[in-house]
């Protein structure tokens, strides 16, 4: 099974794509993209350690949360693309809605917004935004105070993950949700009972054994 190792390297305004292909054992500049301009405050690393996934692209958000380089991995076309205002210090992920549309869904307190790729101009535009109080209210007995807020998890195949407060929040109440953007329904999943952060997991076969040496 062959396979490719991505690493990024940054230069100033520059981040060059450094590949390792295990067919040849070698490593090799693919390309690179320039930054309009630098994160501020940022001295090395300036794109988040964390990668997002979608529809054969991989995804990586400037630290300021101003840009967003993309690496398709069919083609090896490495892009940079500025984010919508609206993305400033909330959280958000990248997926994909049920026909297979790229989008990017954030929390705004207890509205969620979605925003799509416009075609032709490589540029975010905001699609929507919908208020979720009503239905939170509908499915969860409890009620949120000031602090409250929903923290997007995952965008997965036209289903968002989200949780009821961020992470390591554990003086308040904390739910994890699912939300349907064709429809925009929410619906709960279970109450968090823990503090830490969490990624979403779907199984698609259940293993033949659970086991616990405890």
């Amino acid at each position: 099974m062959s396979f490719r190792v991505v690493l990024t390297v940054h230069e100033d305004k520059k981040v060059r794509l450094i590949v390792f292909t295990s067919d040849t054992g070698l490593w090799s500049v693919a390309t690179s993209v320039d930054f309009p301009t630098r994160p501020d405050g940022v001295e090395n690393h300036w794109l988040s350690e964390s990668i997002k996934h979608a529809n054969g692209i991989l995804y990586w958000v400037s630290e300021d949360h101003r840009y967003m380089t993309s690496l398709n991995v069919a083609t090896m076309e490495f892009s940079v693309t500025e984010l919508p205002q609206c993305l400033m210090g909330r959280s958000f992920d990248i997926g994909h809605t049920k026909d297979g549309k790229t989008c990017i869904v954030y929390a705004d307190k207890f509205s969620i917004g979605v925003c799509l790729m416009q075609t032709g101009v490589d540029r975010w535009v905001q699609d929507r935004v919908v208020p979720m109080d009503v239905e939170l209210h509908r499915i969860l007995p409890i009620q949120f105070d000031v602090n409250s807020e929903l923290d997007v998890l995952e965008v997965r195949d036209g289903y968002v993950y989200l949780a009821t407060s961020r992470m390591h929040q554990i003086l308040h109440e904390s739910w994890f949700l699912t939300l349907c953007l064709e429809t925009m329904k929410l619906e709960a999943l279970f109450r968090r009972s823990y503090d830490g952060f969490a990624q979403p997991y779907i199984m698609a076969t259940w293993p033949p054994l659970l086991g616990n040496n405890h």
